[in-house]
């Protein structure tokens, strides 16, 4: 079952949402001396990303222990005012010191084909999130592959569903449409079983070409943190708190519930219909 949790100010929100992340750092860290944490882009995880580097809470953390990884990103350069890397860089991982090897951007600027399949195979070299028993990636809906490139994920029985790396930490967006990552309603990246990392054409806001985990990624995810904020974004998070399968950030939650994962959502009072 998710966990809520409203707030009256964006301001809190981050204030709950940076503290929240080191609690879930350092439980991973206790559990395996290292810990996974797959960002968002979007403007609403900014203010939690900055307030993670003053002192206070940024030596609280041990960043040495951390992996960084991005959920998705723009076919664009990490200098380019569009990519979600760039933006998590400027507020928080370059006033941090994670070593550079744990810091897995995705080469946008490669193009969106050429940087998924990197991606992958870097996401391939992490360790793997044991599956829990009676828990499947088709579980959650995702059955369908898209055609092109076969994937590099190892196989997970004769499904064609990949074993999905560890992600101790996810934390998601969501869009008005209901998207999240860069999954958008009705596009055939959802239904990815046999891959991490899909390139993304044509979506719907510019620009059109990205790359995204896919649903198969997020059955890795222990703990999923969705940030939400703006009036616009009312009706997605209640219909997706309702269980509407037709939106992505529906699918997602469901996916991490199902692998056994835990889900909370940060809203503030306008996300929340309050």
């Amino acid at each position: 079952m998710s966990r809520v949790e409203v707030f009256a100010t964006g301001e809190e929100l981050a204030e709950a949402a940076a503290r929240l992340a080191l609690a879930h750092l350092e439980a991973a860290i206790d559990a395996y001396e290292t810990c996974t944490w797959v960002l968002t882009g979007g403007g609403t995880p900014l203010p939690a990303y900055r307030r993670l580097t003053l002192r206070d809470l940024r030596d609280s953390v041990e960043w040495g222990r951390v992996t960084v990884g991005m959920g998705d990103e723009r076919a664009v350069p990490p200098d380019d005012p569009e990519s979600n890397w760039g933006q998590a860089a400027s507020a928080m991982l370059d006033h941090v010191p994670i070593p550079e090897d744990q810091r897995l951007r995705i080469r946008g600027e490669l193009g969106a084909e050429r940087a998924a399949a990197e991606y992958e195979g870097v996401l391939a070299r992490l360790p793997r999130q044991r599956r829990r028993p009676g828990r499947s990636v088709a579980s959650a809906g995702a059955t369908a592959r898209v055609p092109g490139d076969a994937g590099t994920g190892p196989p997970a029985g004769g499904s064609g569903a990949i074993e999905p790396p560890r992600l101790d930490l996810v934390w998601l967006g969501v869009g008005p449409d209901g998207h999240c990552l860069s999954l958008f309603p009705g596009f055939p990246e959802l239904e990815v079983v046999d891959r991490s990392v899909v390139p993304v054409h044509g979506a719907p806001k510019p620009p059109p070409d990205r790359v995204s985990l896919t649903l198969a990624a997020l059955a890795g995810a222990d703990r999923l943190v969705v940030l939400v904020t703006g009036a616009e974004k009312a009706d997605p998070v209640a219909r997706a708190r309702a269980g509407d399968a037709s939106l992505p950030i529906t699918r997602a939650v469901t996916t991490v519930e199902d692998a056994g994962g835990s889900v909370t959502w940060l809203l503030d009072r306008s996300a929340a219909g309050q």
